[in-house]
């Protein structure tokens, strides 16, 4: 089994990161991989509505988020950690979200 952790934090070593990399520890103790994706390392653009993902099935803006896409398709299970800024998510893990 594959599980993917996802830290929304903009900051690094915060305590949202800390959260999602003691819950990929037990699913490691109970025979998972894991891998973390710290958002804080990543340049994620917005969604800019094009529609290019409904017609080419592809997203047509080019930046990391074109290397989280696979690692997301081959999870078996996802842990997204984010602090809750304004009553919602941060601004990096939205952008996320929406792509």
């Amino acid at each position: 089994m594959k599980i993917l952790g996802i830290v929304g934090n903009p900051r690094k070593g915060g305590n949202t990161e800390i959260l999602v990399e003691e819950a990929l520890a037990a699913t490691r103790e109970a025979g998972a991989q894991t891998e973390i994706i710290l958002l804080a390392d990543k340049n994620i653009a917005g969604c800019d509505g094009c529609d290019s993902c409904l017609e080419a099935h592809v997203c047509k803006i080019k930046d990391d988020m074109q290397s989280i896409y696979p690692k997301l398709e081959a999870a078996d299970a996802i842990i997204f950690g984010s602090p809750v800024y304004f009553g919602g998510v941060t601004s990096q893990a939205k952008a996320l979200i929406d792509r």
